[in-house]
This record gives structure tokens, C-alpha cells and sequence, in this order.
């Protein structure tokens, strides 16, 4: 159910290939770590007497590849903090489009403003007794995690391809696109 889709690895020459992360739902590597993460946290939360109120900060991706997997999954409801005129239109309409358990509020300011408020949120006293709350943003290490699985498995398949071409290889060398800092980490935990 977390992957209906797959991380393809794509072999450009005998010394490169490409791991295409833009599969998921929203086009984001986001989306194996949030979709994951959703499932996760509506599994242990099953038997509570009250939701878990889920508070994400986005610049973008995060808040689309969120609102796609939380969707309607049971037990959990979602507010995602985005800047105004900060996002991609395309973004936009994907993080604002959601109803039901889902709601996306536009913030003036920048995505620092947008983080501090949710930061602010965990250290109210007074909402947090109101609501059970959680992030999916980075912070969280059940969003980590999973993404480091595409790691692993991409590792392993490489290495299998290769040893099937006879080109035995001990060393794979990841290569990850800068303001990546989550997803790098990911990639440090599977290593």
C-alpha cells in the first residue's frame, strides 16, 4: 500500500546509472518517505481514543508529498503551512486541493515563518493538551527511514547487475542533488 510505484534505476554506461526518485504520486523523493510514514502512524494510532494531528512546514515538495499520503488514511489529520507566492503554482494547486482530513494554510511570510509556527506549536502547553500532535517534516525519523530504503535496494540491485555482467563492484558511489539535506541523511543511515 506505502509503494504502489517504484524507484527505477536506470543504467546510462557501465559506470553510471540514474535512481529516477519521481515515480511517487507527486513526482517527489518525498513520497516514499511520507507515503510510508502514513501508514505507519495510522497502524500504531488504530486503537487511540483521539487523532494525531499531523503539522508540516513546506516549501514546496514536503507538503505536496504529505497531503497525497495522508489522504484520507484513517486516524490522522493533516495541516501543512506553506509561504505565499513562495511555491511553484503546480505545487500549489497539488498541497491545496485536498479536503476531508487535510487542509493547507497559506502563511505570509517565508518557510522559515512557516517552520517557526510549527515549532511554536510543539512548545504550546495549552494546544498540545488540545491536540496530539507530530510532524512530517525532515525532524521526524519515521520519514528518514523509509527513504532510506531506495538506498538499499538500489545498492543491492546495482551490485546484482553488475555481478551478473561479471563486473564484480564493492564500491557504489551515491550522488545527491544539494538542499537535499534529508534525503542525504537517508542515504548516510543506509549506508
Amino acid at each position: 500500500d506505502a509503494y504502489p510505484f517504484d524507484a527505477g534505476l536506470v543504467r546510462l554506461d557501465d559506470e553510471t546509472s540514474v535512481l529516477e526518485l519521481f515515480h511517487g504520486p507527486t513526482c517527489a523523493f518525498k513520497d516514499f518517505g511520507a507515503r510510508f510514514m502514513a501508514r505507519v502512524m495510522s497502524y500504531f494510532n488504530r486503537n487511540a481514543d483521539r487523532r494525531l494531528h499531523i503539522l508540516v512546514a513546506t516549501s514546496g515538495d514536503t507538503g505536496s508529498a504529505v497531503g497525497s499520503a495522508f489522504y484520507q488514511v484513517p486516524g490522522l489529520d493533516v495541516t501543512i503551512l506553506y509561504p505565499a507566492g513562495k511555491i511553484s503554482p503546480l505545487q500549489e494547486k497539488q498541497l491545496s486541493t485536498f479536503d476531508g482530513n487535510i487542509r493547507a494554510l497559506k502563511i505570509s511570510g517565508t518557510f522559515d515563518d512557516c517552520q517557526k509556527l510549527v515549532k511554536t506549536a510543539f512548545t504550546d502547553d495549552s494546544l498540545r493538551a488540545a491536540l496530539r500532535l507530530s510532524s512530517a517534516n525532515s525532524i521526524n525519523i519515521s520519514r528518514l527511514l523509509p527513504q532510506s530504503f531506495y538506498y538499499i535496494h538500489s545498492s543491492l540491485a546495482l551490485r546484482a547487475a553488475l555481478a551478473a555482467e561479471g563486473k564484480a563492484n564493492d564500491v557504489v558511489i551515491m550522488v545527491v542533488p544539494s538542499g537535499n539535506f534529508g534525503n542525504l541523511t537517508s542515504g548516510l543511515i543506509a549506508r
